[in-house]
């Protein structure tokens, strides 16, 4: 009888504490005019509450709710490596292999014609690849024509219709870190190269199926189209759709039958197109904090997760952009965070890594600790005014009031 009581009364401080979780939640929408937000937790492997509020949809006046999915930009990126480590673990894919020997064209740094480009460069963004004034007229191409989209040496090999000098930097590849999506286009095609699958389908055979996620890297692939959070920008006090705006229809989906795989991946958006939940992303966080299994199954081997966790290339004022912000060290896909600051809203003696995103209005957070065994993701639709980053440079404000409201709730860490 005591241990039923006992159990009882955890219950009820769990649900207490949870709910008061929501209306830190809910306050905080109001106070930093977001039109939506959603939140998810995992603690020892296990997903240990969701949150949300706000909209998904402004003028049909649509809740967010736990199966709204946000195009969640970057953290994109983090989802494609953990699937495209499953090549490695079935010794398909070299990390430090010419990616000219899966890409089917010669692709190098014409500062440097003696340097290969490996994979590994590619998903540590020191390729030397860079965000040239080509690169907008060739994903404007690659969008507006998925049956034949141009190829990457187009962009990427001197002489092509896209190509730009400045899609190059001067240093040699494997010596500057210099963010580029570009990279990520390059990994997708790598994947169809290897595979012979289309990058949208590898996905959802390796990753998304076994993990119960009903997410897709292109609008088309959604299910519940009526559920897919609109992405808003503020101006002059309105809110302005940016991008899937689709009021609950797929009116006119692009046709992908033509498209000859290994092509240009790029037409799947994989660094940044993803559209998933709060509670799905979190699935992706579990897959990691329990070395590649998930119910009981191997999805992704334990030495995969652990060389995508791995710090690779540690920022110093020489070898790379700092953005901004507090760079850190990078793992393969992953943002492996500095020590802490006086400011951190993280907890104490926590290590922290993972990823962000940013596009169209849209802000999203994923961050874990895999020592702890706890993290978080935040994902939010739109700021009626620029949302502005915290003094620790990392998280914007918004972001920072809700890792501070999830410790205040004994959300996080795990307890």
């Amino acid at each position: 009888m005591k241990k039923v009581l006992l159990v009882l009364v955890i219950a009820g401080m769990v649900q207490a504490m949870n709910g008061q979780m929501q209306e830190a939640v809910e306050k905080i929408r109001n106070d930093y005019n977001l039109m939506g937000i959603s939140v998810a937790t995992v603690c020892d492997g296990k997903i240990t509450g969701t949150y949300h509020a706000g909209l998904r949809d402004y003028d049909r006046n649509l809740p967010v709710n736990e199966n709204t999915k946000y195009r969640i930009a970057s953290i994109s990126k983090f989802v494609m490596t953990t699937a495209m480590m499953k090549l490695y673990d079935r010794k398909l894919l070299k990390l430090d292999e010419d990616v000219s020997t899966y890409l089917g064209f010669r692709l190098r740094n014409p500062s440097h014609p003696d340097k290969p480009i490996t994979v590994r460069m590619l998903l540590l963004h020191t390729g030397s690849i860079n965000e040239g004034s080509g690169y907008d007229r060739f994903l404007m191409a690659t969008y507006n024509n998925v049956s034949n989209p141009p190829s990457f040496s187009e962009l990427l090999v001197p002489g092509g219709e896209y190509y730009t000098e400045d899609m190059w930097r001067k240093e040699a590849p494997g010596t500057y870190y210099t963010y580029c999506n570009a990279n990520f286009g390059l990994a997708g095609t790598i994947i169809e190269r290897i595979t012979g699958q289309r990058f949208e389908d590898y996905m959802q055979q390796t990753l998304f199926v076994p993990l119960g996620i009903s997410g897709s890297y292109i609008p088309e692939g959604v299910t519940d189209i009526n559920n897919l959070a609109v992405i808003y920008r503020g101006e002059e006090g309105k809110w302005v759709p940016q991008t899937d705006n689709f009021k609950g229809v797929m009116a006119s989906p692009r046709d992908f039958s033509g498209y000859v795989t290994g092509t240009n991946a790029a037409v799947f958006s994989p660094q940044g197109g993803l559209r998933i939940s709060a509670p799905e992303l979190a699935k992706v966080m579990v897959l990691h904090l329990s070395k590649g299994e998930y119910n009981g199954q191997q999805v992704i081997s334990g030495k995969s997760i652990r060389l995508m966790h791995k710090p690779q290339r540690t920022y110093q004022k020489t070898n790379g952009d700092n953005e901004g912000g507090r760079p850190g060290s990078r793992g393969l896909s992953v943002h492996i965070l500095p020590d802490l600051v006086p400011d951190d809203p993280l907890p104490a003696r926590s290590k922290m890594m993972g990823h962000t995103g940013s596009a169209y209005g849209l802000n999203s957070a994923f961050y874990f600790d895999p020592k702890g065994k706890y993290g978080f993701v935040i994902m939010m639709n739109g700021s009626l005014t620029e949302p502005r980053k915290a003094p620790s440079a990392l998280f914007y404000e918004f972001e920072v009031a809700l890792v501070k409201a999830l410790r205040e709730n004994s959300v996080l860490p795990c307890k």
